[in-house]
This record gives C-alpha cells, structure tokens and sequence, in this order.
C-alpha cells in the first residue's frame, strides 16, 4: 500500500472517529463504521491506530472544529473533506492529534502520518528496540518504521523506509527475511543490518552470512542473488546487489551506540548523516563542502555537539536560527 492510500485510509478513521464521538451518531452510522472496519484488515489497522492517537489526548478541552478542519487537510491532503459536524470533548483530541502531529513533522520530531499504519516505528533522532514473537530483536534507527509478516514457513521484517539491526534467533524451518523496496536480505540465524535508501538498499552483516537478493522484478535476472558473508557489505543498486566487500563493522553499525565514525570523509557526508538524526532542517552548499575531509567521532544523540565539533576542527561557521533550523557555511 503506497503513500497515498495510508493517507486516505488514516484520514476515513479519522472521520469516523470524530462522527462516532459527536454525541449525535445514529445507529445506521455506527453500522456503516463498523462495516467499513471489517472490509479489509488495513481499514482496522488505520481505525486503531487513529483511536491510540486519540485516547492519548481525550479529555482535553473542546474547540476549534475550523482548526481541526484545515489540520486535517494539511496532514492527509487537500482532497480530504473531513466530516467534522457538531464534535465535542472527542473533537478536542482529533484537533490535538492533528496540531500537533502537524508541528512534529515541520519539526521532524515524530513520524509522518503514514507511518502510523506501521507495526513499529521510531521518530527522528530516536533509537526503538522490538522484541520480535521468535526470540529475534530488531533495533530501528532514526526515523525507521517497518511491518511484521510472521507465517509457519517463514519470518518477514518489511522495511518500509530507513535502517535496522536484526539479531536472528536461529530457525532452520522458517527463514528470517528484510524485505525493502529494493529487495531482500534472507538468513536463518544472524546480525545484520538493512538500510533503505532512494536508490537501492545497503546490507552489512557483522554475524554469520546473508543472502541478498533484487526484487523479483521482470526479467528474472535482474532478482539474482549473492551470498554476503561475516564482515562484509553489499549494496544493491537497480534491482542489482552488487560485490560484497570486506567492511569495518565496528564502524558501519556505530549508530548503534549512537555514535558516527568518520575517517577521512567528505564533510558534506557527514552532514547528511548527521541531519539524519536531527530535527528541523540543516542546511548547506553540497558542493562548496564537498571538498573538506573530516575524521572523528561524533555524538548522534546529541547532534549540536557534533556540529560544534565539526566547527571546531573544520573551516565552517554553524549558524541556528532556532530549533526547526541551521545553516552550514565556509569559513
């Protein structure tokens, strides 16, 4: 399910939920709800997933059913007209869901609404350990959110975006499989890590060997697989998993510890993995950085101590405006 439809679908609970807490629905409505919850599994994922967000904040004071309107509209898109009629004490949480969900993500400081149909998710700037039902456990970095698919013959983590560690309880009878947009990381029992990026997926595997794979895209080829041992990484590029090469993995799993080793590293580099931690936006001149070459450890968890570092012991001026923005330039 794309963008679009976790949009649509968030935003038609949304509407029920507010229909259902208006202190006037009829019994033909709460039918229709409850029909439209039992048509597919994901229409109740989304229900539920509304109704957490909302009991968080019911029994805030009532209000501004105008604001929770146009919220509603800037966070799940202009094409939803939300059906917002005469809400009372249960309009007041929708409006709190929506302001500050709306703020958060200008922010980066939780995930995008979409994200809320995720099985687990973790905000920006935040680690989240999952105990998985097999014994495996998964650690999400930064902004992560991912789905479970758990069946008798095998263990599927679908990555919807950003970067795990999985430590694999041994299964023979069921593979345990990261599955992004790109392709899959298949093992039986290990520690790895996926990370999905725009153009393609980055695998290291720091226990035992990996099998990774493209997409089971046409033609066939294109999906081949290639064994990924102890202390390599692999990327996979156009549908393609490249060669594996021998890695330090102390260093490409770092983030674990919140922490980000660099050696002898473009500074721009550097930056965009910093601004993965961060929220608001960091801004700067690709190409006018490009050229600086940094080395060090730098704190994740605390990010403007790593550009106060970085302005330290690098030719650049680190400039906030406020929390929501920072500006990176040459000295």
């Amino acid at each position: 399910m794309n963008d679009e439809d976790q949009r649509r679908l968030l935003g038609e609970a949304a509407e029920w939920l507010a229909t259902l807490h208006s202190g006037e629905v009829s019994d033909s409505e709460r039918r229709r709800c409850e029909d439209w919850r039992q048509a597919h599994p994901d229409h109740e994922r989304a229900f539920r997933r509304m109704e957490t967000l909302w009991g968080r904040f019911d029994g805030l004071e009532s209000g501004a059913n105008g604001a929770a309107t146009s919220t509603l509209k800037a966070v799940l898109g202009t094409g939803h007209r939300p059906r917002l009629r005469g809400v009372g004490g249960g309009g007041s949480a929708l409006v709190a869901v929506l302001l500050l969900g709306g703020v958060a993500l200008l922010a980066g400081g939780v995930p995008a609404p979409a994200d809320w149909l995720a099985d687990y998710h973790s905000p920006t700037g935040v680690q989240r350990r999952v105990a998985l039902p097999d014994g495996s456990e998964l650690i999400l970095n930064t902004n992560t959110a991912v789905d479970l698919d758990y069946r008798d013959d095998e263990r599927r983590v679908v990555l919807r975006h950003g970067e795990l560690l999985a430590r694999v309880a041994p299964d023979p009878a069921r593979p345990f499989v990261v599955q992004s947009a790109a392709g899959t990381a298949r093992a039986l029992g290990t520690r790895y890590t996926v990370r999905a990026r725009e153009q393609g997926m980055d695998v290291v595997v720091t226990e035992s060997s990996v099998e990774v794979c493209g997409p089971p895209a046409s033609p066939p080829a294109r999906a081949r697989c290639a064994a990924t041992p102890e202390g390599h990484g692999i990327q996979v590029r156009d549908g393609r998993p490249g060669v594996a090469r021998p890695v330090d993995t102390a260093v490409a799993t770092a983030w674990v510890r919140h922490r980000l080793v660099a050696d002898d590293r473009p500074l721009n580099e550097v930056l965009a993995e910093l601004a993965r931690y961060r929220g608001g936006l960091l801004r700067y001149d690709d190409k006018a950085l490009a050229a600086i070459r940094v080395s060090g450890v730098f704190p994740l968890d605390n990010t403007d101590q790593a550009l106060a570092l970085l302005a330290a012991h690098a030719p650049i001026r680190v400039r906030h405006f406020s929390r929501f923005l920072t500006l990176i330039s040459p000295r």
